[in-house]
């Protein structure tokens, strides 16, 4: 192995240090579309968490924006799903997603039991229906805001012990479904947690994206 040494003055190896170092952070993770137009941000090393991220309006480089402040500062990985939204047949959404976890778990830096699915609202409800109804593709849950109107033939039994972390606002008009769902799950095997913050029905920002998964990752263990 070859040995470098360096004879300039302190502010060029500062900056050779710096460069080096930002390199090897930027190797530990990068960006890239599937064929199906997925986001995927994929970390090296050992098998990690994976953030499984729906947006109401279909997946785009602003939620990778979003979730980057997890992947950054989580080590997680991040897939967002470009083609499940709202006003779309929650079918095709559910096969969107079902085909992204089949994908997900052929790379190494996925562990196949632990993909969070996330989502706000309506796509919040298309995470819940899709992760209870396959449980044995997900590791756990993350909505905000979300309702439970597309809940259909949940696996119950499958679910159990599953961690569900579900956020509403004091003032969402969605906030008695989650009050509602929470005791559904409690008393159906799952492990939940119900977070009511203050503020009406809204998204949460990256700082809170990040708190939630925080408790998520203290879920899963």
């Amino acid at each position: 192995m070859r040995s470098f040494f360096f004879t300039g003055n302190n502010e060029m190896r500062t900056l050779i240090f710096v460069l080096a170092f930002a390199g090897l952070i930027t190797a530990q993770s990068k960006i890239f579309k599937d064929p199906e137009n997925n986001l995927l941000l994929l970390q090296n090393g050992k098998m990690k968490i994976t953030l499984l991220y729906l947006s109401c309006t279909g997946g785009k480089q602003e939620d990778i924006d979003t979730a980057r402040f997890v992947a950054d500062s989580l080590g997680w990985n991040i897939a967002v799903c470009s083609n499940s939204k709202n006003h779309r047949n929650p079918e095709l959404n559910e096969q969107d997603i079902l085909n992204l976890v089949e994908e997900l778990i052929e790379y190494p830096q996925v562990d196949p039991y632990k993909i969070v699915i996330y989502g706000f609202s309506g796509q919040g409800a298309q995470a819940l229906a899709t992760a209870l109804k396959f449980p044995q593709k997900f590791g756990g849950i993350i909505t905000q805001c979300a309702h439970q109107g597309l809940l259909s033939k949940p696996d119950w039994q499958g679910a159990a012990g599953m961690p569900v972390l579900l956020i509403t606002r004091q003032q969402d008009w969605n906030r008695e479904s989650n009050e509602e769902m929470a005791q559904t799950f409690e008393k159906s095997g799952l492990q939940v947690k119900l977070l009511i913050t203050t503020g009406e029905h809204k998204i949460g920002d990256a700082k809170e994206l990040l708190e939630n998964c925080k408790m998520m990752k203290m879920m899963l263990k």
